[in-house]
This record gives structure tokens, sequence and C-alpha cells, in this order.
């Protein structure tokens, strides 16, 4: 009759072929896990870039344009009827022409 009377077979599993496929999977779920993360920090490292680093500055916008007005441009000093304001490239030319 049945060899197995109870309704399993009483032999080992193979364990090296088990062990090494479970060892396979976790090897791959860790890289998986591991590129997945990569790819997370890589999505988020650019889209602070483009939420942050990528959008003008108010008060940037607001400094360099003081600063061209005050380097660029003619006008009268306040404080000194006698003394004006020249642009800074014309205010270098003249030091350098007076020098030679």
């Amino acid at each position: 009759m049945d060899s197995n009377p109870s309704g399993y077979e009483k032999k080992d599993i193979p364990v090296k072929p088990v062990l090494i496929g479970g060892l396979l999977f976790i090897f791959t779920v860790l890289v998986t896990l591991y590129l997945l993360y990569e790819y997370y920090v890589r999505v988020l490292d650019d889209a602070t870039y483009d939420f942050k680093l990528s959008k003008r500055s108010t008060k940037l916008e607001q400094l360099r344009k003081f600063e061209d007005e005050n380097l660029n441009s003619y006008k009268l000093k306040e404080g000194a009827e006698d003394s004006y304001q020249i642009p800074i490239e014309k205010s270098k030319e003249i030091l350098l022409n007076e020098n030679q």
C-alpha cells in the first residue's frame, strides 16, 4: 500500500538549494530597496532644486536693481551741490587717464 501512511513524505527538503534560493531572494530584495532609495534621493534633490533654487528671489532682484542704479547712473550727490555721481566704469576710465 502506501509507504507514507500519515499523508506526507518524511524525507528532508534539500537544504542547500533552498538556502541558496533564499539568499538570492534576500539579496535581490536588498539591491532593489537600495536602488529605490537612490532613485528617491535623486528625485527629491531634483524637486528641491526645482522648487527652491530655480525661482529668483525678490530680494536679490531688488538688490541688483539698487546696485545697477547706484553704479551705472549719473546724478547729483546728496548733501553736496557741486558733487556728481558718475558710473563706476566711467570713473575707472577717468582715474586711469589721470594717472597716465
